[in-house]
Parts: structure tokens; C-alpha cells; sequence
């Protein structure tokens, strides 16, 4: 799902200044005086504010209340602004000016600004702010797109819940979307819980229809090719807050407006607090109704994650969190099951994500910032939507529906207003399910790994008057380990389910039945994200795979990982070499055989090739090949290093001349 946000002049960039900051671009009393606490202050803010059409621009008053919620005093506050000729500000306390801390030669188009407060705000005192501003409204007057249009108060990015009470006026022959619900006795339009902007939509040449769902008014802004399809959302929404206020008992604003965005359907995006745009509304007959239906539910998910829950993770934009948007996915996911309605679309973030997996991307999700710059592609739709989506869904068929339910609502009364992390996350799911799940976490979340089980055979035979069928699945080396459902249809119609063991990659499962096997289904509820056939293993990857594995215990493992070496050709001794004591440990004889050989072909330093062709020589002691041993062992001694070649201490063997010398007198044997 593309997220089009629109972008201009007044777009801030706050993490870049403060990168400016930090190297000398503003003095250097500035982060001295300046800090940013863990959990920042709450803010109301009153506005007044009126549109000058004719001169272009908008003004007003506002009045910011914030009390020092922190254990020190605050001696400085920064507002995100941009100040110049077009974007005056002035800021007073107490009907005096506070000082400015930005050097005057940074002034122009600088955000934020940063002001001193003297003396500094005791904790638990309280500051109330007196701001003047006024700003541009370029050249296209005939919508005008406002989200970042007046003062805030700026901590690094991270995002509080303020409360708003707004007063606009707006010139004649608009119609208006805003951030809050009108309070018609005062005349401000009211919201208590922003998290992300106050927004506001005027446009020209436009008609609105409105619904009531309870205690929450539905408004749709539509010119007349968009009409048809803004009703229909309009109806839709309706449902679909109806159905979310049934399931999760509350919708986080008492207003909800839609929007219109770009020509093409390709989705939509959320706008502001409580207003969304659904693109491509004139091209209304183009698309299946469910189109439509999906999008307005899936816009409103994410007015629940993000908009009322902020992000822990990503706290500057949201839309960049895969557990914002996973979570307000699953939304739309819990709607669509609700009416029974396709599944298409789900599967089809699946598939984006998926897509990526086939082109070798880095679908890491807890990237660090320098695997982050390397994630150089469509980030949005492949691992923010594609694969938040896929870790959600993969995560309620781990744990059911009714323990996910739980912790879905419980994330949602408890950090409604609040930042939540996947950390934090990760514990609720913990909490509520009482199971240890870092082995879910770090496959999925920190890790680039993918999902992938096969059937590889199939076998159904008469026993008595029932049929015993005998299903064998493979996962490949370098699979996400976790439950997989296997559905076995038989052919009076009949099936049954069972699970996979995510301790193994190779297994098997029986099931007993009246009827023969018909047929094998992975994932028949289709919550998983998984490949249907294997990634070739990358070289490098499979290095890293075999100094994995465990010296004794590898078994499948590493015979998987002998034959994924030899499909790559690989030219590396040590690997070889490497491979074929994890596969005598497994009893994997002949494949270790064969791993030595290639160590001897490549020919490598003295000690690896003196301790390949003991091995050989040990391997065909046990195969009670006598003669050939000894021809090995005498091989050996060719390339004694002198001293120790190499020690086995999980079986207590020292490979050395004299190790070889007696073994040439008395044949290897295990212990």
C-alpha cells in the first residue's frame, strides 16, 4: 500500500536540523541548554486563526499550556517552525519576549527555533506561551493542504498527545475537513488526543455527505465525478466503525473525515488526526466494489495505530513502523473476515513481501541505521506493509486467535496516547501467552530470513479398515523455524489438521483416516508468508550456515548443508573440511567421505590435508576397509606439519604423528 503523502515547503525535516545542530551549525549553547526528556511534556494548544484568501496567507494567535512533567528543569524549548520573511513568529511569556538561542545568521528557514526560558520551568510548574505567526499559502489556493501549519512545541521528533481547541476562519465557497469535532456553543473544533497533526483541508468547487455512527459524525469531501465513490466510502465507513466500536469497544476520535487524494486507485494514506484520502475516487467503476469497502477499512486501522498509539520505534513518522502499520492492517484483516469478504488483498502485501525475498532483498525489519541505508528500494509496500503485515499474521497462527485478541485490545488500553515499541510489544504477547518467544522475534523481526516448508513425499496405505497416510516435509537451511498448519484432504471429503514441529526442518506426520489421501494444503488458513520452493543457498550464506551448525548433534542439518555445497561448487577447504566432521558426527559416513575428498582436490595447507586424509583413513577403518586405510594414514604422513595437526576434543582425539602411527599398527575405532 503506497503511502502518498504530499509534499511542500511546509514538510518539516526535523532529524537532518538536529543533525545540523549537533556539528556546529547552531551554537553550541543550544544542546547545552536544550535537552529532550524520555517521556516529553503534553501540550494544550488554543488557536485562533483566520485565511486571507486575497494576500495569500494565514495567521494567527495561539496559546500553549504545558506543565514540566520531567524530574528537571527545563531551561530551554524548541518549536518547530520555519522562520522567515513569509513565516513570522513571535513568542512571549508573560507578555514578555522569550530569547532567542539560534544565532541570527541561521535564523532564515531554520527548524526548530530555540528559545530560552528564565528563569528555567520548575518540575511540575506549569508555562503558558503567547505565539504570533503567520504563513504562506502558495500558489494553489483552490486546495489548500495544511498539516504542519502552525507552531508546535518540538522534542527530536518524538510525538505526544496534545489537546486541541481551534478556531478557523475560512473564506466563503470551501469545503473544509479539520482535525477536530465543532464545539457549537464556543466555536472551536475540538480534539483532546493529536498525536500527529492538527490538519486542515480546504477546497473549491466541493460538496460534503455525512453520517452518524453513534457518537462519531462521518463527513466525505467529493466534487461530482468523485460523488459516487465518496458515498460508497461513506457507507463503508460507517460499517466499518460500526464493526471496529463492536469488537474494540471505542474509535479514537469523534469524527472521522475522508478525503480525496490522487487520480490513480491505488490506495490512500492517513491524512492528519482523524482524516484519511482514498485516492482515485473518479475512477470509481474501474475497481471492484471490495476495492473501495477495503481501503476505507484499512485507512481507519491506521487512525487506531499511530494516530491514537504512537510508535516507539520510528516516532518521527509512523507509516515507517512495520507494527503501526501491521497492527492497523489487521484492522481491515479482522473486517474483511467479519463480512466474509476476499482475502486478495492481504494476500497480496503477503506477495509483496515475497517478492522481495525472491530478489535477495534485506527484509531485516529492526534494521540498524546502517543496514538501513543499504534497504535502498521499496521499502513501504515490500517491508513496512508486505512484511509487517506477514509478522502479524504469522504471529496470531502461532498463538490463536482468542490470546492474540487479547493482546491486540490490551495494546491498544494500554498505549492509547503512549509510544509502543516491538520490544514492548514482544512482551505483551509474552505476558498474555506465557510462552518465551524469541525464537518468533529474532527470526522475523531481526533476522532476513524467510518462510519456506515443502511436502516432500506423500504415502497413503490400507491398514485394516482405515488408511494410514504418511506426509514428509523439508524446510531448507536457512527457513524462519516455526508451527506450519498441514491440512490432509481425503477422498470421501474428509480432512484433519496437524502442525509442524518448529524444532525440526525434516519430519514426518502421520494421519489415520476411513478415506485414501487426496491431497496435501500448507497453511490452508493462508496466514503465513511463506515461499513455496527454496531460495538457492548464496554462498556466503551457506559459510556462515555451516560454522552454525553444532559439531556433534547436526544430523539432517548438515547433510542439508553437504548438499547445498555441492549444487554451489563451492572451492573452500575449510568448509569442506568443516562439513565433514559435522557429518561424521550425524553417521553421515560416505557424505563425509566425499567432503574430504573435495578438501584433498583443493589442495590446501599442510596440516588441513594431513587431518582430511586421517579422516579418510579413519572412515574406511569403520567401513572395515583395512588396506585402504592404511594407504591413507601412510598418505598422511606426507604432510605431517609437525606437532599437533588438529585436536577433536568432543571426542577426545589429538591428530598428530604419532596418532597416525599407531593407528597404522591398530585400526580407528570409536571410544
Amino acid at each position: 500500500m503506497k503511502n502518498q503523502r504530499l509534499l511542500s515547503f511546509f514538510k518539516r525535516i526535523p532529524l537532518l536540523i538536529l543533525a545540523l545542530v549537533c556539528i556546529g551549525a547552531v551554537e553550541q549553547a543550544i544542546p547545552q541548554q536544550f535537552r529532550v526528556p524520555q517521556d516529553p511534556p503534553k501540550a494544550f494548544y488554543k488557536i485562533d486563526s483566520r485565511i486571507d484568501i486575497t494576500n495569500g496567507f494565514l495567521k494567527g494567535t495561539e496559546t500553549v499550556l504545558f506543565r514540566n512533567s520531567t524530574p528537571r528543569p527545563i531551561s530551554a524549548i524548541a518549536v518547530d517552525w520555519i522562520h522567515n520573511d513569509f513565516s513570522p513568529i513571535e513568542v512571549r511569556m508573560k507578555q514578555i519576549p522569550l530569547r532567542l538561542l539560534n544565532p541570527q545568521k541561521g535564523l532564515p528557514n531554520t527548524t526548530p527555533i530555540f528559545y530560552e526560558l528564565a528563569p528555567p520551568l520548575k518540575p511540575g510548574a506549569e508555562a503558558s506561551l503567547d505565539i504570533e505567526f503567520s504563513m504562506g499559502l502558495g500558489s494553489n489556493l483552490d486546495s489548500i493542504r495544511l498539516t504542519g501549519w502552525h507552531p508546535r512545541l518540538w522534542w527530536e521528533g518524538i510525538p505526544t498527545e496534545d489537546s486541541y481547541r481551534v478556531r478557523l476562519e475560512a473564506p466563503q465557497g470551501y469545503a473544509m475537513a479539520i482535525s477536530g469535532r465543532l464545539n457549537a456553543k464556543t466555536g472551536y473544533y475540538e480534539n483532546p488526543a493529536v498525536t500527529t497533526r492538527f490538519g486542515i483541508y480546504l477546497a473549491k468547487g466541493m460538496s460534503t455527505a455525512q453520517k452518524t455512527v453513534e457518537d462519531i459524525l462521518v463527513t466525505a469531501l467529493f466534487t461530482k465525478d468523485r460523488e459516487e465513490c465518496a458515498r460508497y466510502c461513506l457507507e463503508k465507513a460507517a460499517a466499518v466503525l460500526g464493526f471496529c466500536r463492536s469488537w474494540l469497544g471505542f474509535f479514537p476520535f469523534k469524527f472521522l473525515y475522508i478525503i480525496p487524494g490522487g487520480s490513480d486507485p491505488q490506495g490512500g494514506y492517513p491524512y492528519a488526526s482523524g482524516i484519511v484520502v482514498i485516492h482515485g475516487q473518479e475512477k470509481f467503476k474501474t475497481m471492484p466494489l471490495f476495492h473501495w469497502e477495503w481501503i476505507t477499512a484499512h485507512e481507519i486501522g491506521h487512525q487506531y495505530w499511530g494516530e491514537y498509539v504512537m510508535s516507539g520505534d520510528t516516532p518521527a513518522d509512523y507509516t515507517d513502523s512495520w507494527l503501526m502499520i501491521g497492527m492497523g492492517i489487521w484492522a481491515d484483516r479482522e473486517y474483511t473476515v467479519s463480512k466474509n469478504l476476499s482475502y486478495e488483498k492481504h494476500l497480496g502485501l503477503m506477495k509483496r513481501y515475497l517478492s522481495g525475498v525472491a530478489k535477495r532483498l534485506d527484509t531485516t525489519a529492526d534494521a540498524p541505521l546502517s543496514l538501513l541505508k543499504k534497504q535502498n528500494y521499496d521499502r513501504n509496500n515490500i517491508l513496512i506493509h508486505g512484511k509487517g503485515f506477514s509478522i502479524i499474521s504469522a504471529l496470531e497462527s502461532i498463538l490463536g486467535k482468542g490470546t492474540f485478541d487479547r493482546i491486540y485490545k490490551r495494546c491498544l488500553r494500554e498505549y492509547g496516547g503512549r509510544r509502543l515499541g516491538y520490544r514492548e510489544f514482544w512482551k505483551v504477547c509474552e505476558d498474555e501467552s506465557k510462552e518465551n518467544l524469541d525464537w518468533f522475534f529474532e527470526q522475523w523481526v531481526r533476522s532476513t530470513k524467510y518462510l519456506c516448508y515443502q511436502v516432500v513425499s506423500e504415502q497413503s496405505q490400507k491398514e485394516g479398515e482405515n488408511y494410514v497416510s504418511h506426509v514428509r516435509l523439508e524446510a531448507p537451511l536457512d527457513s524462519i523455524q516455526m508451527p506450519v498448519s498441514v491440512k490432509a484432504v481425503f477422498e470421501d471429503g474428509t480432512s484433519q489438521v496437524q502442525r509442524t514441529d518448529r524444532f525440526l526442518k525434516t519430519m514426518s506426520l502421520r494421519f489415520e483416516s476411513r478415506a485414501k489421501l487426496k491431497e496435501v494444503v500448507l497453511d490452508p488458513e493462508n496466514k503465513l508468508a511463506m515461499l513455496k520452493a527454496p531460495l538457492p543457498v548464496l554462498p556466503e550464506d551457506l559459510l556462515e550456515t555451516v560454522w552454525r551448525l553444532p559439531w556433534t548433534g547436526a544430523g539432517q542439518e548438515a547433510l542439508k548443508a553437504f548438499r547445498a555445497a555441492q549444487e554451489a561448487k563451492l572451492a573452500n577447504s575449510d568448509l569442506w573440511f568443516t562439513l565433514s566432521v559435522k557429518l561424521i558426527g550425524g553417521k553421515f559416513y560416505q557424505e563425509a567421505f566425499d567432503a574430504l575428498t573435495k578438501v584433498t582436490e583443493l589442495k590446501p595447507e599442510k596440516n588441513l590435508s594431513f587431518a582430511a586424509l586421517v579422516w579418510m583413513a579413519h572412515l574406511k577403518d569403520l567401513a572395515g576397509e583395512r588396506e585402504k586405510a592404511i594407504e591413507y594414514y601412510q598418505q598422511a604422513l606426507k604432510y605431517d606439519p609437525g606437532g599437533t595437526a588438529m585436536r577433536h576434543d568432543q571426542w577426545g582425539i589429538v591428530l598428530n604423528r604419532q596418532w597416525v602411527e599407531e593407528r597404522i599398527k591398530t585400526p580407528f575405532k570409536w571410544k
